[in-house]
């Protein structure tokens, strides 16, 4: 099973210098609930701007407006495999949300191309990508995307991104 960290982990981690060290490419991080980031968003003072991101930018709340228990999944890292995602403790990804299904979606870390890419696994409520439902081939995950499982939205970012919106987070 793939260790889940919380977002405090992950700040106490960028803090001590180690974060690459249990992130080296890229991680999966859950976003908080609807109602909170709307509640979030408006207590934000200013638009946060990423030059060249701008999904991530939409998104950045999730991480950087103190939702300390948000998780995220390290991913891409060590040697090429298929990785399961699912609500079942089997998983490699286990995503505890009813939406998820027992088997949900498949990921696979590709080191040559050095690239992250999902499929659906017959899941009940299917995966999606940016909104876009994938299908059982496996398509890549960039930067800054929104993955969705069921109910359950992540978003996809490289540990270059989520070492910098730690630091904007005031890690």
């Amino acid at each position: 099973m793939v260790q889940k960290l919380s977002i405090r982990e992950l700040r106490a981690l960028s803090a001590a210098g180690t974060l690459r060290q249990t992130i080296p490419f890229a991680a999966i991080v859950q976003q908080p609930p609807d109602e909170l980031r709307r509640l979030a968003a408006l207590q934000q003072p200013k638009t946060m701007v990423i030059p060249g991101k701008p999904q991530l930018a939409r998104h950045a709340l999730a991480l950087v407006l103190g939702f300390q228990d948000m998780l995220a999944f390290p991913v891409g890292a060590g040697v090429d495999r298929i990785e399961t995602v699912g609500r079942a403790p089997e998983n490699d990804f286990v995503i505890e949300d009813p939406s998820v299904s027992s088997r949900h979606a498949e990921l696979t870390w590709q080191s040559e191309l050095a690239v992250v890419a999902i499929r659906d696994a017959g899941s009940t409520n299917g995966t999606f990508i940016n909104g876009a439902q994938v299908s059982d081939q496996f398509a890549i995950l960039s930067d800054g995307e929104v993955l969705s499982l069921g109910d359950a939205a992540f978003v996809y970012v490289t540990i270059d991104s989520l070492e910098g919106l730690l630091r904007m987070g005031g890690a």
